[in-house]
């Protein structure tokens, strides 16, 4: 499914979710990197920002432009692999859809994607985009360089061996333009997906084992549904059962599920949210399909661009996962919130990103990812209040593409280089020009 663009009929920028609004000075389409630096440079000497929009598929206000909005599409480049290094280096812009669709057509596939791949690369790695595995990390946790246009408007290369890396690896759009990024690659293969039903009351306890138990492993629950599901992947050298009927269930899936049943389902949901638990509980026992297929591995890891609605998630340590899942659950009573669409729980490993919300750093190791997701119904924005309440005790770092209204204050005791990025971000860009509304407040300036 092709992600409509976030520049509207009347010029302004609309997100994905159609939360998220403003109405850009000027909409700026480079198709070189000397036209990037153009853009900063006159940017710069207006006093005025620039603020890369990517595919504006964030809920957050990370990529919502107050001055010049910057669309990389119009920027084509070499896709080029290495495969002594068994790294692809490809244009910031690109989406996630077509370097996957490309590095297949080499035998090759990301070790890691999010559920949706509508996202350009340099936006899905500026916030932490994230699978679920313990083996593999985040999507930035693949980066072996970028290429950077600053605030100065100097074209800035930072490999491998150079500590930057860990800042622009999750760079929230702070740090200049990524035109270019390096990722790891490896061998294309085929991924075995089983599904579990387990009683909702056994998840909690049970998340240790159930993090561990596969390559990648992901937990969904529908909000008063007896069972949550545990989808399991492992690799196999099994012959596919999801080809040629892949492509003829995702288009059901999005263009008749997300865009009418769906729809209609929820239209009745927030009607009548006394219905919600009982909806919830049918769809549980049989949306998720069979319960075992097999197919190439990039298709089984992302999902059908799905109907509209909010997203809020919370990142603790693998320690703290079992408490916090609890507390979650225990804020589901009596059939309210009235919540139509999953608590997605993902595994991340953890690394060395400054600003990941799966760094290490003084945490421990790897981490759980709760996801908190709603459409925009009468108990949306209580149930994510709700949430936060019970999250924020427990140290929970809020994923920077998200919902979240979190400030530097409370932010810097989770992140222990939160400081060595703002240092770095002086160097690249003292006059601000990528900074705003939500920068000021989740940076402090």
């Amino acid at each position: 499914m092709k992600l409509a663009s976030p520049r509207d009929r009347a010029g302004r920028f609309v997100n994905w979710a159609r939360t998220e609004t403003s109405t850009p000075s000027e909409w700026s389409r480079p198709t070189t990197e000397g036209e990037v630096a153009h853009a900063v440079d006159r940017a710069r000497a207006a006093g005025t920002s620039v603020r890369v929009i990517g595919a504006g598929h964030s809920w957050s206000r990370i990529a919502v432009p107050e001055a010049v909005a910057m669309s990389l599409d119009a920027m084509a480049g070499d896709v080029r692999v290495d495969d002594a290094r068994q790294t692809v280096t490809v244009p910031g812009g690109m989406r996630l859809r077509d370097l996957s669709a490309h590095l297949l057509r080499s035998g090759l596939s990301l070790p890691i994607v999010g559920s949706i791949q509508a996202q350009t690369v340099a936006g899905a790695i500026a916030t932490g985009t994230h699978g679920s595995s313990l083996t593999h990390g985040n999507l930035s946790s693949l980066v072996t360089a970028v290429r950077v246009v600053a605030g100065t408007g100097e074209v800035v290369d930072i490999g491998r061996d150079d500590e930057r890396l860990n800042a622009l690896r999750v760079h929230l759009g702070a740090l200049g333009v990524v035109t270019r990024v390096t990722l790891r690659v490896r061998a294309a293969g085929r991924l075995h997906q089983l599904i579990e039903h387990l009683p909702v009351e056994a998840v909690p306890d049970a998340l240790p084992e159930i993090a561990a138990s596969a390559e990648y492993v992901k937990v969904w629950w529908l909000a008063h549904a007896s069972s949550a599901q545990v989808i399991r992947y492992t690799r196999t050298d099994d012959p596919v059962t999801r080809r040629p009927a892949a492509a003829t269930s995702r288009w059901i899936d999005e263009r008749v599920m997300h865009r009418s049943v769906f729809p209609a389902l929820v239209r009745l949901q927030h009607r009548r949210p006394a219905v919600t638990a009982g909806i919830n509980e049918r769809l549980s026992r049989m949306y998720l399909g069979a319960a075992s297929q097999i197919g190439q591995d990039a298709l089984m890891l992302n999902t059908p661009m799905p109907m509209r609605h909010r997203e809020t998630e919370a990142a603790v340590p693998m320690g703290t996962a079992p408490e916090a899942v609890r507390r979650v659950l225990d804020l589901f009573q009596g059939g309210r919130p009235a919540v139509s669409f999953p608590l997605e729980i993902r595994f991340v490993r953890g690394d060395d990103a400054w600003m990941s919300p799966a760094s290490v750093q003084d945490r421990g190791a790897d981490t759980c990812q709760i996801g908190a997701y709603s459409t925009d119904g009468p108990d949306c924005t209580s149930y994510f209040d709700a949430f936060w309440r019970v999250m924020r005790p427990l140290g929970a770092r809020p994923h920077w593409g998200k919902e979240l209204d979190h400030t530097a204050d409370e932010l810097r005791p989770l992140y222990c280089h939160m400081d060595r990025f703002t240092a770095l971000r002086d160097q690249l860009d003292p006059q601000r020009v990528f900074g705003g509304e939500f920068h000021s407040r989740v940076l402090g300036r």
